[in-house]
């Protein structure tokens, strides 16, 4: 069974990140695990950490109050498991995606909580970054719907490090259509690497992907013009070692989509479901 793991700190955010995790394990059929960490990522010397931050029975009622909630909204059709841990937020969803090997991480981009900038704001970014799994963030208040319209932001370069079989697995998923969004800052960058497009097209030629060009200076303002216009349901972005989706530069797109976006990597292994 494919599996999707959700790190939550509890907010309002996280938890509409958990509802939205909850209703797609439902739609594909995934269980669904609850991960909450309590770590020392303040210093004491420096700021003031009230005592239930480090309240195992109490975060431990919490999830339990959280899994409770989702199982309503999804009429306990998702199996949903809970982890409460101790330690390092990053290195424990690392660790815990090697033992379960999920289909995805959701997160949560902001957060008012107290852990704030070491949960789901710098959290989520170090896990896009450095997660081997697809990690799929979600903006503030939006809600889970079927994903049938897919775009993957591309810059037409470097097509043999496409991870071509994770796309396929993701879009065949969802029996989703699939669009390329490339945006250029002007007319010569568009045509120089519109050729690009054959040799994309050739490598998910099984897909029958569409292509859609944007003249923007801006290249992050210019995937998610093309990603309202299109109605897109989910934008994948793959996180590369050089350019300008260079995963030290994916901090824009994260923080700033208006659409939940999917991180994955060049060449990443897909997951065997």
């Amino acid at each position: 069974m494919k599996t999707i793991i959700t790190p939550t700190d509890f907010s309002s955010v996280s938890y509409n990140a958990c509802l939205y995790a909850a209703k797609m394990a439902e739609d594909i059929k995934a269980e669904l695990v609850l991960f909450h960490v309590m770590e020392f990522a303040v210093s004491t010397t420096e700021y003031s950490v009230k005592e239930d931050v480090f309240d195992e029975a109490g975060m431990e009622e919490k999830l339990i109050e959280l899994k409770n909630k989702l199982c309503a909204e999804t009429h306990n059709k998702v199996d949903i498991q809970i982890i409460n841990t101790l330690g390092s937020a990053e290195y424990e969803i690392i660790e815990l995606c090697k033992d379960k090997k999920p289909f995805a991480v959701i997160m949560g981009t902001h957060s008012d909580s107290i852990l704030d900038r070491f949960f789901i704001g710098s959290t989520t970014l170090y896990s896009a970054k450095h997660l081997r799994n697809p990690v799929l963030v979600i903006p503030p208040n939006t809600k889970y719907k079927s994903v049938k319209e897919i775009a993957l932001a591309s810059d037409l370069k470097d097509v043999y490090e496409l991870p071509v079989n994770e796309i396929e697995m993701i879009v065949n998923l969802f029996n989703a259509k699939l669009k390329i969004f490339y945006a250029g800052k002007d007319e010569k960058a568009i045509n120089k690497n519109s050729l690009g497009s054959l040799a994309v097209d050739h490598r998910l030629q099984n897909l029958d992907p569409e292509f859609y060009f944007v003249q923007n200076e801006d290249i992050m303002q210019g995937i998610a013009s093309l990603a309202e216009k299109h109605n897109v349901d989910l934008l994948i972005v793959i996180s590369k070692k050089h350019g300008i989706f260079h995963k030290s530069k994916s901090r824009d797109f994260i923080f700033n989509s208006t659409v939940p976006l999917m991180v994955i990597h060049e060449n990443d292994l897909v997951q065997q479901l």
